[in-house]
């Protein structure tokens, strides 16, 4: 999964995973909300999740599959 997105779009991926809003994600990587918005956009058409909830289960899927478990 990790290999079709961007650094940047990594970047929110995690972030999101972790839980942060938006706001939040804006804040820490010192971006508009709007710019956290397209990246999202983006991450969803290339991952092919619909949304953040889809997005964390993906993820935590790829990690649980890089642990063995």
């Amino acid at each position: 999964m990790w290999d079709v997105l961007t650094r940047r779009e990594q970047d929110i991926a995690q972030l999101v995973s972790e839980g942060l809003t938006t706001k939040q994600i804006a804040e820490k990587a010192y971006i508009s909300e709007n710019t956290v918005k397209q990246h999202l956009k983006r991450v969803f058409a290339k991952t092919d999740v619909s949304n953040r909830a889809e997005l964390v289960q993906l993820i935590w899927s790829a990690v649980d599959n890089r642990k063995g478990t």
